[in-house]
């Protein structure tokens, strides 16, 4: 039996009409809503001119794995927070669209955190920059298109 945490995600780019169906059920299964302790999404909610914003407690392992695939599979880039368990810290997931996802130790205020292996393996300063821009990356606006 896993630990159960909360999460956030907040997902960006074109969702094709023809998927609005299978990307909201996929949501609804993770319990996914616009607003801690909500609703379950529906199509009445997405956003207009902003990333979709979703969260969610008491998610089993911090995962929505279905999600995250579904994403990366129609090109919808997105960034997901973890909280912490006593089995595991938080975590930052980031997918741009493109290449790998990465992830990045989190703290329970969703804010990316280095520890001194993690800077020393990094190397220089700018790096280190580097490693929390990343970390911070905001996708685009959520658009549903024909």
């Amino acid at each position: 039996m896993g630990d159960r945490v909360s999460v956030s995600i907040t997902i960006g780019g074109h969702l094709p009409a023809k998927l609005v169906d299978d990307f909201v059920s996929v949501l609804q299964v993770e319990r996914l809503s616009t607003e801690w302790g909500g609703e379950l999404f529906d199509h009445n909610q997405f956003p207009k001119d902003e990333p979709l914003r979703l969260f969610a407690q008491e998610v089993l392992n911090g995962e929505v794995v279905d999600v995250e695939d579904f994403c990366c599979a129609n090109d919808l880039p997105y960034i997901r927070w973890s909280g912490a368990s006593a089995s595991f810290g938080a975590e930052v997931v980031v997918w741009t669209g493109q290449g790998e996802r990465h992830s990045f130790t989190a703290d329970d205020n969703q804010n990316v955190v280095l520890g001194a292996d993690e800077a020393r393996e990094l190397g220089s300063y700018e790096a280190i920059l580097e490693h929390f821009r990343n970390g911070a990356y905001e996708p685009p606006a959520f658009l549903v298109v024909s």
